[in-house]
């Protein structure tokens, strides 16, 4: 069964529902708007950049014992999290919801799954959303549903526990991100954005004018009005004429060149719009080139990353994982480890103090350099540098009572 299908057989009615409670009194409602931002190629560049670093994050099925955390790789939720849905791979996904966040300050997903006669939810797939208009409401108990509209007329409401609601800039309003009245309030930022386009107007009209006036002509004697339209039909004539680029006059005319050296915005200028705009999703100029210094990814990272990354996975866990299940430490973790800030001569020097250190697998160096792990998991052993009291399998060859284990008293 697909999602269509599924939504289409939901109860997609629930009646005695009311407006969930507000402190400031507003309903507690989002409608979808803000689009218009994603017109300008500097906001588009600016929200890729920081959709291709969220492509690159790994997300795990986490579950902590004895304050150890183990992957968990064959849960529904570890299968989901690798093929969120039949079309989308997890850089898809996480790019899709990345980019809706920064559009809307509101991401809807939601995780499709059916109970097991065990009583337990089997996760099929997560479904990012892209509702029209969004409310909050409850019923007669208090238990809070969401009921979303889309853009083709269709509506369903359904409890908001099964939602993975990922918000941001959340505080104004009580239930949604952005504005007081839910969304990205872009007011600002559209106002930057129309001042901008009037300026690389303004440099588009100027560059065309620099290209059609390469000169001036003088004449050199007074004429009438029907005398100087004859002059300037035989300069036309001549212009048009003259294959070589080589323009002949007479002792009554004087030409000046234009050269075309237009500079019409200064450099100061254009930067001013460029980080205005920027700083809207904490992008900066270096991030947008790719030519930003280490310290300046660490930057962008905790800046614009981090806080959004974290709160994702929170998101996650108040959807998937029960209060039970927390208890047994159970939570979503979207590690940023391939998120790289080491140029590649850092690289190097991490390894050259690292590996005789024995701080990373072979497997790991590997990995930071580009390379594949070595086959048949050869490369999951410390390499043998200054490690030799390490067997291949990592264990110490000292032996529990202090001497030399047997395998090493052999090659001895």
């Amino acid at each position: 069964m697909g999602f269509l299908d599924f939504w289409k057989r939901k109860n997609n009615k629930q009646t005695g529902l009311v407006y969930a409670p507000t402190m400031n009194g507003n309903l507690p409602f989002y409608t979808s708007f803000g689009d218009s931002i994603y017109a300008s190629d500097l906001v588009v560049q600016s929200i890729r950049c920081k959709a291709n670093e969220f492509k690159k994050l790994n997300p795990r099925h986490i579950r902590y014992v004895d304050g150890v955390a183990e992957s968990v790789l064959d849960s529904s939720i570890a299968r989901a999290l690798r093929r969120p849905t039949e079309y989308m791979t997890t850089a898809d996904f996480l790019e899709k919801i990345t980019i809706l966040l920064e559009l809307n300050k509101n991401v809807f997903i939601y995780p499709m799954y059916y109970v097991t006669n065990a009583g337990e939810r089997y996760y099929t797939g997560l479904y990012p959303l892209k509702p029209s208009e969004v409310q909050y409401k409850t019923d007669e108990t208090g238990k809070m549903y969401i009921e979303l509209q889309f853009s083709n007329g269709y509506q369903t409401t359904v409890p908001a526990d099964s939602i993975i609601h990922w918000r941001k800039d959340y505080g104004v309003n009580d239930y949604f991100g952005g504005s007081m009245f839910g969304g990205n309030d872009n007011a600002g930022l559209l106002t930057m954005l129309k001042r901008y386009d009037q300026l690389t107007q303004g440099i588009a009209k100027a560059l065309e004018v620099s290209c059609k006036i390469n000169g001036i002509v003088k004449y050199n004697t007074y004429h009438s009005d029907g005398a100087m339209e004859e002059k300037i039909a035989d300069f036309e004539s001549r212009l048009q004429n003259n294959e070589s680029g080589i323009l002949f006059t007479d002792l009554s005319t004087e030409y000046t060149h234009i050269p075309r050296d237009v500079k019409v915005v200064d450099k100061d200028t254009l930067d001013f719009f460029y980080m205005t705009i920027l700083r809207a999703n904490g992008t900066s100029l270096a991030i947008l080139n790719g030519d930003y210094t280490k310290a300046q990814k660490e930057a962008y990272y905790e800046h614009a990353l981090e806080a959004d990354i974290k709160s994702l996975g929170q998101a996650f866990d108040r959807a998937i994982f029960t209060e039970r299940e927390i208890s047994f430490g159970n939570t979503i973790a979207f590690y940023p480890n391939e998120i790289n800030f080491m140029s590649m001569e850092n690289k190097l020097k991490a390894l050259e103090v690292g590996l005789p250190a024995g701080l990373f697998m072979k497997d790991e160096a590997r990995e930071l350099l580009g390379y594949p792990p070595l086959p048949g998991g050869a490369g999951q052993v410390v390499p043998q540098g200054y490690n030799a009291l390490l067997d291949n399998s990592n264990k110490n060859k000292i032996s529990s009572q202090g001497g030399i284990d047997d395998e090493q008293e052999q090659t001895q």
